[in-house]
């Protein structure tokens, strides 16, 4: 089958987006699948600028989605997976699967950010709602989430059109470890007392500045923890800012990460997951997947697409609203005694979350798609929930 994969995102440039569709693909290619990759980065076609996006948002993705409608006019492909489009002029492709990693219209809705910020996304998500209305009447859709399933529908897509496929994780690249203490001297980590572990992009959703005024709360009764924060964003300078005047002492910002060579070591090194924001859009996040893989029991907050880690029975959530009170709920469950949980944790990620099961239900859509046949497990009756028993 011949398949075209548009994306504003790819492997090793970008983050959620790029990750999915890049293990996908590689599950896909392992298939027999002949993917073609078309993304300002390539790696097969190159279209629109990478740097316009980082630089100027919508802008840049709508130049790209743009340049894609010009470009693939005409053509012969089985089958197109578009990742979050922006197509505002007519869609080119007859058997196209849309895949939404968020909504700006979720994003809207919970007011994540100042002003200005909601502002820029409640234009956005009109945006975005006519572009995904105006698709062919056979385009298939899924979400990483089920709130972005459930916002696709209140955007105006008809639910049986709908499925939800989780986000996944390598299992065999995130994995935990029995050498906790060797690990933590590579990343200057305190070798004893307890490791709280942050990863990803520093911004308002991800609600970092609440993630230091509940650590202040522990900090203020337990010395012996120590919160690692991994990665950049718009907010890390404040972020290392407001740490400074608050005096918190053991807060390490380790930056930017490398994803392959040393975040599995990060991640299996750390004691906890911690993760406060108010809005994602995958479900699980891509890094909540990974510290699960890794055997680290999570504390998170208590919004639906974090619900994973009661599901599978391996932490705690928790309401962020009060970071004060946060605090004292994240330093009771410090001193509970939970040691299944990073088991649990683990156990899920191989069971529900690998990518080469979450791989054949792409598959099977695609075969749907180029055969012009409905697909099965789509729609209402085949949304991708998968039961689990922590027990």
């Amino acid at each position: 089958m011949k398949l075209l994969v548009c994306t504003t995102e790819y492997f090793p440039h970008g983050a959620g987006i790029a990750n999915v569709v890049y293990n996908i693909v590689e599950q896909l290619t392992g298939r027999g699948f002949e993917c073609t990759v078309c993304s300002p980065t390539g790696p097969d076609i190159r279209l629109g600028s990478w740097p316009l996006i980082e630089k100027a948002g919508v802008i840049g993705l709508l130049n790209y989605w743009y340049q894609v409608s010009r470009h693939f006019k005409d053509n012969d492909y089985d089958a197109v997976w578009l990742q979050n489009p922006f197509i505002v002029t007519k869609n080119p492709f007859a058997r196209c699967l849309v895949t939404m990693h968020s909504t700006y219209y979720g994003s809207s809705a919970q007011g994540v950010g100042d002003l200005h910020i909601h502002i820029y996304e409640s234009v956005v998500a009109r945006i975005e709602r006519s572009c995904l209305t105006r698709m062919p009447p056979n385009t298939l859709f899924t979400g990483v989430g089920q709130p972005v399933r459930e916002e696709l529908e209140r955007i105006g897509v008809a639910g049986d059109r709908i499925t939800y496929i989780p986000n996944g994780v390598d299992v065999r690249h995130f994995r935990p470890s029995p050498d906790k203490k060797v690990l933590r001297k590579r990343f200057g980590i305190p070798a004893d007392g307890t490791v709280l572990l942050s990863v990803g992009r520093l911004t308002p959703a991800k609600r970092p500045f609440t993630m230091l005024e509940a650590f202040s709360q522990i900090g203020k009764k337990r010395r012996d923890v120590t919160l690692c924060i991994a990665g950049g964003g718009e907010l890390l300078e404040a972020t290392r800012d407001l740490a400074q005047r608050m005096g918190l002492k053991n807060v390490l910002f380790l930056g930017h990460v490398d994803h392959d060579r040393d975040l599995p070591d990060l991640y299996a090194c750390a004691d906890y997951y911690i993760m406060t924001s108010q809005y994602e859009g995958g479900m699980p996040p891509l890094t909540l997947a990974e510290a699960m893989a890794s055997g680290v029991p999570c504390i998170v907050s208590d919004i639906p697409n974090l619900g994973v880690v009661n599901e599978a029975g391996c932490g705690r959530t928790i309401s962020f609203d009060d970071a004060a009170r946060a605090g004292d709920e994240i330093l009771r469950y410090l001193d509970e005694e939970h040691p299944d949980h990073g088991a649990n944790a683990r156990r899920y990620a191989e069971e529900v979350l690998n990518w080469d099961a979450l791989s054949a239900r792409y598959a099977r859509i695609f075969e749907c798609l180029a055969h012009e046949i409905p697909d099965p497990g789509g729609g209402r009756t085949g949304t991708g929930i998968v039961s689990y028993n922590a027990d």
